[in-house]
């Protein structure tokens, strides 16, 4: 299990890269700013591309599911904690 915090700013950052043997990643929010959530450099805050919301103050996100690229992006610089669990660990 690896435990990481990220910062992420305005712009879209990856945050975890492709992982076929993952199992389950977490994602979670105890700054004061928003955090959207998508899975390509396009995610945004607004609009078309507006990722999922992962709400200021103890906001959090799972997903079992997905194995590629994970990006996010905040509405000011923050910090998320990143879980990810992959087979064999």
């Amino acid at each position: 299990m690896s435990v990481v915090t990220i910062t992420v700013g305005t712009t879209p950052q990856r945050v975890l890269v492709a992982n076929p043997d993952r199992v389950v990643y977490s994602i979670l929010n105890f700054s004061s700013n928003d955090v959207y959530v998508g899975y390509d450099k396009n995610v945004s805050t607004t609009g078309k591309t507006k990722g999922i919301l992962i709400k200021a103050n103890g906001g959090g996100m799972e997903d079992e599911y997905h194995k590629g690229e994970v990006w996010a992006i905040a509405t000011a610089e923050t910090e998320i904690t990143v879980v990810e669990v992959s087979r064999g660990e």
